[in-house]
């Protein structure tokens, strides 16, 4: 084998080596995330007119990084989705005291779980997709209380969690940027597309088909463990 090819060779082989190590020696990070969740649903019902709400959402996060670029991961979230539709409100007999805003909420422990990227490293950028799936806690229906005039003075609330669904399916999409300080903590901002794949009621037999979809605006921190710590 002549010079030139054992160099290469060589070359070669360390760089596989190099490559199979870092494969084998991925890093981790934990952290937390706290933000608005600008929620809505997507509905089959035609001339049905609903609104926005706005939402919080909260999350445990763990991210597993090889090749150091590609992450897998997963979240113990807290998120309220819902919506709001307008009704008429009359008073005993039958009066219009004017139009208010229903709003329905749901509140899900959700567990996502993610495959993305994260390129650079005192800045740096993210992206993920994730499959969630939601366990309801509870399904609260807000309708306002008018007074003679039509002005909302308060409001009231049902407990509605058994004409939801127990348990929803969505998926998500999510980036980000961020900078890292002190080598190992990980100060980001997200914004991620939710969309639901399941009604959020439980009656098979209804008309109504309300899928969720949101907005969430996140701020939050990753601590970075090295390369070999907790294998």
């Amino acid at each position: 084998m002549s010079t030139f090819r054992k160099i290469t060779f060589t070359i070669i082989t360390i760089g596989l080596f190099a490559f199979n190590a870092a494969a084998q020696t991925p890093y981790r990070q934990f952290g937390i995330k706290a933000g608005l969740n600008i929620a809505n649903v997507n509905t089959n019902l035609s001339g049905y007119t609903t609104k926005d709400i706005a939402g919080g959402s909260v999350s445990l996060t763990f991210d597993r990084v090889h090749f150091r670029f590609l992450t897998v991961g997963g979240e113990f979230n807290l998120v309220q989705r819902g919506y709001s539709n307008s009704i008429m409100l009359t008073d005993s007999v039958g009066t219009q005291l004017g139009i208010a805003d229903i709003r329905n909420k749901f509140n899900y422990f959700s567990v996502p779980l993610k495959l993305g990227v994260q390129l650079g490293n005192r800045a740096y950028i993210f992206g993920n997709v994730a499959f969630v799936p939601g366990y309801l806690l509870k399904a609260i229906a807000e309708t306002p209380v008018l007074d003679a005039s039509g002005q909302i003075i308060d409001y009231t609330w049902q407990d509605a969690t058994s004409t939801a669904a127990q348990f929803e399916l969505s998926t998500q999409i999510e980036v980000g940027v961020g900078v890292t300080k002190a080598k190992r903590y990980k100060f980001y901002l997200s914004a991620a597309k939710q969309q639901g794949w399941t009604n959020l009621f439980n009656n098979p037999a209804s008309a109504f088909d309300f899928k969720s979809t949101g907005i969430i605006i996140s701020t939050g921190m990753k601590f970075e463990f090295g390369k070999g710590l907790l294998r």
